[in-house]
């Protein structure tokens, strides 16, 4: 029994979230013959970089589902108590680029060594970031952790050219090492984890979501509903912080979107059963989809 849109959208989001853990707790390795398993045969890729490339994908997509598991949680604390608006916004964001990423790593359509160019231009952006931070830092420590970073970057150096990969090195302050074409931007990754064949929805929601999240102008006072003129100071108006549910559904619904994506190209790396997801995530798409008055497909994870 409903008891009410707000409680609704948090509690099917729980549930997936938390079955989604359960179902990273029950599978801590791949499944034999799924492509986790199969691509890291005989590591074919080893080398200064990492001994185990092709077997530490499935980690770097567990860290990934749980990022955006962590912030669905987070999302549905906020729903129920209705008391931090913006958060909501931010949060999503945060659902939507973990599972963006992590569908990016396993994507089905994708071979072995690419997932591992994927993967390794990942952990290189991260490389390039502490460059930057400890650039900026003073003393002893971040010296000593600065030529550390540098070389780890000279081993993926090394270790993309021995495998075949071109590698270009940081250009400036902003623009990291890649190996072959660059790690694409989180705007990118939204896109072809909401829809590759139309780009531009991904966009739109990451521009909605950010607009809120980093404060702008235009994504807070979007959320003001007017109460009262202002007695004594003509033109303004008293306002509050506001949203009805049916707003919030059509626009975080991105967000049980994208993590359901993500559980679905976790299923097909893994090859684990993720029978016990299928449940939960209908019932968080078609709760979304009431409260929000739109339609989406019945889906199985």
């Amino acid at each position: 029994m409903s008891s009410g849109p707000f409680a609704d959208l948090a509690s099917s989001t729980e549930a997936f979230a938390t079955e989604f853990r359960e179902f990273m707790t029950r599978n801590q390795r791949p499944a034999p013959g799924s492509p986790a398993e199969s691509e890291s045969q005989g590591e074919p890729f080893a080398g200064d970089w990492a001994d185990r490339p092709s077997s530490d994908i499935f980690a770097t997509a567990y860290l990934s589902a749980t990022s955006c598991t962590d912030h669905l949680l987070g999302l549905t604390d906020v729903l129920r108590s209705r008391n931090a608006l913006f958060s909501a916004y931010t949060l999503t964001r945060g659902v939507v680029e973990a599972a963006a990423l992590g569908c990016y790593l396993t994507d089905p359509d994708i071979d072995g060594k690419e997932r591992v160019r994927r993967t390794m231009n990942y952990r290189l952006d991260a490389l390039c970031e502490q460059t930057w931070l400890f650039k900026d830092m003073h003393g002893e420590y971040a010296a000593e952790k600065l030529d550390e970073t540098r070389q780890r970057i000279s081993d993926f150096a090394r270790s993309a050219r021995q495998h075949g990969f071109d590698f270009h090195d940081m250009n400036g302050k902003g623009r990291a090492a890649h190996i072959g074409p660059a790690q694409p931007a989180a705007m990118t990754l939204i896109s072809l984890a909401v829809d590759k064949d139309v780009p531009e929805l991904g966009r739109m929601y990451q521009r909605l979501l950010s607009a809120t999240a980093h404060s702008a102008l235009h994504g807070l006072a979007r959320m003001l509903t007017p109460l009262s003129p202002n007695d004594g100071r003509p033109g303004e108006a008293l306002a509050a912080v506001n949203a009805d549910p049916r707003r919030l559904a059509v626009e975080l619904i991105v967000g049980p979107l994208a993590a359901h994506g993500l559980a679905r190209g976790v299923e097909w790396f893994t090859g684990c059963d993720t029978s016990s997801l299928h449940g939960p995530a209908n019932q968080m798409l078609m709760t979304w989809s009431r409260v929000g008055q739109f339609s989406v497909p019945a889906l199985k994870t």
